[in-house]
């Protein structure tokens, strides 16, 4: 994730919890900043964190050059409530965002996914809400959110080898007025 923020990067980190990925990103590179919301804070915080209902990102509009959400997306209630977010992203976003969720490549992915998920979230109390989406259904957020995927890392070195199959990266850019024609 640092390598994909350029260098003096301001990035707002949706769902945050207590800021950990980004701490370390701003580690690995002190010349971006990083500020966090979240819907809870259940954790204390590492980094400047603001509580937000989950809907309306409460920033302006182009505000950030990067806006991140890193295993957060499937914890909204419904595929339009997805969407909705991911649009919210693209608002506050000058260019750039980068998202790192879940596939669901079939039952028995979905299933597995389902059961990682409560490990990781029970101890934090965070629901889960188990909206995995499929490879199409993401390209199809995308299009709709008017994004366009411009990286996807590969040979990602944590998840027991399976991270890039079921849990990618995707740094994303917003398509401009001339790419849409």
């Amino acid at each position: 994730v640092a390598a994909l923020c350029d260098d003096g990067s301001l990035v707002l980190d949706v769902g945050c919890n207590e800021g950990y990925v980004a701490s370390m990103v701003m580690q690995l590179n002190p010349t971006t900043k990083i500020v966090g919301i979240d819907i809870q804070a259940n954790r204390p915080a590492l980094i400047e964190r603001r509580l937000y209902d989950g809907k309306r990102i409460p920033f302006p509009d182009n505000h950030f050059d990067v806006v991140m959400a890193l295993d957060v997306l499937h914890h909204t209630e419904s595929p339009t409530a997805l969407l909705s977010l991911l649009k919210e992203m693209t608002r506050v976003s000058k260019r750039y965002i980068i998202i790192k969720d879940h596939i669901a490549r079939s039952i028995v992915s979905r299933w597995a996914l389902c059961f990682c998920d409560i490990l990781a979230n029970l101890p934090f109390n965070v629901r889960c809400t188990f909206n995995y989406s499929t490879e199409k259904q993401w390209d199809s957020y995308f299009r709709a959110a008017e994004l366009k995927v411009t990286e996807r890392p590969r040979r990602i070195h944590f998840g027991f080898g399976v991270t890039e199959h079921y849990n990618p990266i995707f740094k994303l850019e917003k398509v401009s007025s001339a790419q849409k024609v």
